[in-house]
């Protein structure tokens, strides 16, 4: 939303841009042996050995009920994976991603926010998505779920090099996102940002911005902390021009 409130005060062709988002997807697996997501930690675990390629691994333990809405099947087969639900276990991952959306007024005032994946996101999707699958079979799993269209259930680890060699679009895996950044972006050049380096609007003086959207890039990990520690240089800056 912070595009389109200051949208009704700055005129900077770079407000609502530059939108990052880490894509995620994730993997499931079913075991022998139990895992009981229930009376597990949320994301517990964490791999962050390719994070230098932009792909950060994360366990999410989710209960049955949002279990059940994240698998696409139906049937018989939905109710099997249900049924097996103590013995199944979840892991996702996300990316530093390189695409960029936008984030626009709506119908009725709401937001419109256009993301495209590009191929080389896609491709570091489906990387990250084979590698999961590797570190299941590894663990000792049964089957690999990893929700690709087309190869959506793995029996073996030998089934992991035909996914690695699939022709896959953005549309053939689910993408969900939890932190949009960069609509509001600090920078030095009001041309290609929106705030200057002390998060004040290039445009308003006295105006600040401290939220994500002030993140100028995609940071590949949750930007909380980084978020807490840039409004906490702001806040520094405005108290010592208050003094």
């Amino acid at each position: 939303m912070t595009p389109l409130i200051l949208g009704k005060t700055l005129r900077s062709k770079m407000l609502g841009r530059n939108l990052s988002i880490h894509p995620a997807a994730k993997v499931m697996a079913v075991f022998d042996e139990l895992i009981d997501m229930d009376a597990a930690i949320p994301q517990g675990y964490t791999v962050d050995q390719f994070q230098d390629e932009g792909l950060m691994f994360e366990g999410g333990s989710t209960p049955l009920d949002i279990t059940a809405v994240a698998v696409p099947w139906v049937g018989r087969r939905f109710t099997e994976l249900m049924e097996s639900y103590r013995r199944v276990a979840t892991f996702g991952l996300m990316i530093a991603d390189t695409s960029r959306g936008r984030v626009r007024m709506g119908a009725a005032g709401s937001p419109f926010i256009t993301y495209d994946l590009n191929r080389t996101d896609t491709a570091r999707m489906v990387r990250g998505i084979a590698i999961l699958s590797e570190l299941f079979f590894a663990a000792g799993a049964r089957r690999v779920m990893p929700m690709v269209a087309g190869m959506d259930e793995l029996g073996s680890p030998g089934e992991i090099a035909a996914l690695r060699g699939m022709k896959v679009r953005p549309g053939d895996f689910e993408v969900t996102a939890y932190h949009p950044l960069g609509t509001c972006r600090i920078g030095v050049d009001p041309k290609t940002s929106v705030l200057g380096p002390d998060h004040q609007t290039h445009e308003v003086a006295g105006l600040y911005v401290t939220d994500g959207s002030a993140v100028p890039t995609a940071l590949g990990v949750n930007p909380q902390m980084t978020i807490m520690a840039m409004a906490l240089k702001a806040a520094e800056g405005i108290d010592s021009r208050l003094s």
